[in-house]
């Protein structure tokens, strides 16, 4: 069900996005649903580190955070600050193999919410204030 839901919030805001969206978000959007059907094609049981979701995710983090550097808007900077969590919990991962599988899983997923958060507020500021 929570996969379902996901599915619902990342193809709504990567849509809005690559509808109403300037370049910025438009290729934030693609590189999301990328990454997005990359990490349970690389993905395990969490019962150990997750080498290859650390790997998407760090890309998506190396994208984030080279956005936020050279954007004019705000809201790749949020977008970066909750994509560095995120991969954080690969980091907790490794450093304390005593985490519940599932606690660590639902860490990691739940981070991807609040970046498609920010990149869903910054297309509609954005969209709203072209139309001005």
């Amino acid at each position: 069900m929570i996969q379902i839901f996901f599915t619902i919030v990342l193809f709504a805001g990567s849509g809005a996005a690559l509808w109403k969206g300037r370049l910025d978000e438009r290729i934030t959007a693609s590189v999301l649903l990328l990454a997005a059907f990359l990490s349970p094609l690389v993905a395990g049981e969490f019962a150990v580190p997750e080498v290859g979701v650390l790997m998407v995710d760090s890309s998506l983090l190396a994208f984030l955070i080279g956005l936020a550097l050279v954007s004019d808007r705000f809201w790749p900077m949020w977008a970066a600050g909750f994509q560095i969590v995120g991969t954080l919990a690969h980091l907790a991962r490794f450093v304390d193999g005593s985490i519940w599988p599932k606690a660590y899983m639902t860490f990691e997923a739940f981070w991807a919410y609040p970046v498609l958060a920010a990149l869903g507020i910054g297309t509609w500021l954005e969209a709203r204030f072209r139309s001005r």
